[in-house]
């Protein structure tokens, strides 16, 4: 009997791990890093996903989980931008040909194509984990998509530092954080950047 009981509690508190969700709002201050200024008039484009970038897993025996960092990642994105390119200009559409691209040199649409992250209890280490996939796509001032490049951000928050939210939310801050140092030192050094200025510079 008393193994019967034992067996039952554990059923029971499986059953009621799985069913409660943990939410995770990111929030924080990130740091923009220092580089020189690319000297373009760049246009931006932030989708709705990009902006309100939410995301939703189940972890067995964990129960569910959501991060939302969508707010956090739109506000470092527009500090990160004005800090790689003499003038930015945000569009509230995707760059079409014509009036909304005039006096632009370029366009750039980030997206999140991927994020995970990795419980104390997942892993089996003392920390929290997270990435993030960034694409960054490219498109002249018309409209033709010159292409596109990936960039992975990386960040992990010890468990005794903070509680379970906190540590996950200071894990994911520094992946955006990351991502984004990625992406500025490493703008220039991509192919398709490089044969964009080129053009640019012709004009």
């Amino acid at each position: 009997m008393t193994r019967y009981r034992s067996f039952i509690l554990i059923v029971v508190c499986v059953l009621a791990m799985g069913g409660c969700t943990t939410s995770v709002t990111v929030e924080g201050t990130i740091p923009t890093p220092l580089v020189a200024k690319i000297p373009v008039n760049v246009g931006i484009y932030y989708s709705d996903d990009f902006k309100q970038f939410r995301h939703e897993e189940n972890i067995r025996q964990e129960g569910n989980w959501k991060v939302d960092m969508g707010a956090q990642n739109l506000l470092f994105f527009r500090n990160l931008m004005t800090a790689v390119f003499v003038d930015v200009t945000e569009l509230n559409e995707p760059p079409l040909a014509g009036e909304n691209l005039a006096g632009l040199d370029g366009v750039l649409v980030p997206e999140i194509v991927k994020y995970g992250f990795l419980t104390p209890n997942v892993s089996g280490l003392k920390f929290y984990s997270a990435s993030i996939h960034y694409r960054m796509s490219l498109y002249n001032n018309q409209n033709e998509k010159l292409g596109e490049w990936t960039i992975v951000g990386y960040g992990k928050s010890e468990r005794t530092l903070f509680g379970t939210t906190e540590s996950l939310g200071e894990a994911t801050v520094l992946a955006i954080r990351d991502g984004g140092a990625r992406i500025a030192i490493e703008m220039t050094s991509q192919p398709v950047v490089q044969s964009w200025l080129e053009d640019v510079s012709k004009e």
